[in-house]
């Protein structure tokens, strides 16, 4: 439900904004690929670090041509992947599994029996606003781009745990491919996240990790048409 609210509202807002856009804005759709990543963990004097983790998204945006600038404000969907996998953990030592007699202690996580579900998917409802600035040529120009993300958590599995608005600064580089009619956008961004991840504390591999803790960074990489 939730998801069906953010994103109905986030595509209202921009067609109508697409509506009253000068003749010479442009609409486009991307997609690719995303690799996500929270921040370290830390207990006592030790840190774990978290591997990155596959995912993917769809991008819709307007570009708004602003003199040498654009904005382009855009609604895209993220899905960050399996963020809690105490198996993607690395570099931190719990309290050990009981072992069979004679065999090694386990210095890795030890199952999760705290309250976050180990096949914990974060999905994401994502208005950024990028900055645009090109360097035009006559077939591929390249350019660069900086912005905000507003960020609104979709997921399900653990809701109450993530806060519902987060905030996240990222910055980019790509090409404009003009090409049969169309222009094509290879484009890879890297997004940093500015607030918390989380709303409350939670349990993950028997560690707390509380919300001041956590930070979600991503990096895309996609390929859009404009028409």
């Amino acid at each position: 439900m939730r998801k069906a609210f953010f994103g109905t509202i986030g595509l209202v807002l921009i067609l109508c904004g697409a509506a009253a856009t000068p003749a010479n804005a442009q609409m486009g759709v991307a997609g690719g690929v995303t690799f996500s990543e929270l921040g370290d963990i830390s207990a006592d004097d030790q840190t774990a670090s978290l591997k990155r983790v596959p995912g993917w998204h769809i991008h819709l945006w307007v570009n708004l041509p602003l003199g040498s600038f654009s904005l382009r404000p855009g609604l895209r969907y993220m899905d960050a992947g399996r963020l809690f996998d105490p198996s993607n953990t690395t570099g931190f030592i719990t309290t050990p599994d009981p072992v069979d007699p004679g065999g090694a202690p386990d210095t890795g996580f030890p199952d999760v029996t705290g309250s976050v579900s180990d096949d914990h998917f974060v999905t994401y409802i994502e208005i950024p606003i990028d900055v645009r600035y090109q360097y035009d040529r006559s077939f591929v120009s390249p350019y660069v781009l900086v912005g905000p993300v507003l960020r609104f958590a979709t997921d399900t599995t653990n809701q109450d745990r993530l806060r519902t608005l987060s905030m996240a600064a990222a910055v980019g580089v790509g090409l404009e491919i003009r090409l049969a009619g169309l222009r094509f956008y290879p484009e890879v961004k890297r997004a940093f996240g500015i607030s918390g991840f989380t709303n409350d504390e939670y349990e993950f591999a028997d560690v707390v990790i509380r919300p001041d803790e956590q930070r979600l960074d991503a990096t895309m990489v996609s390929i859009g048409v404009g028409f």
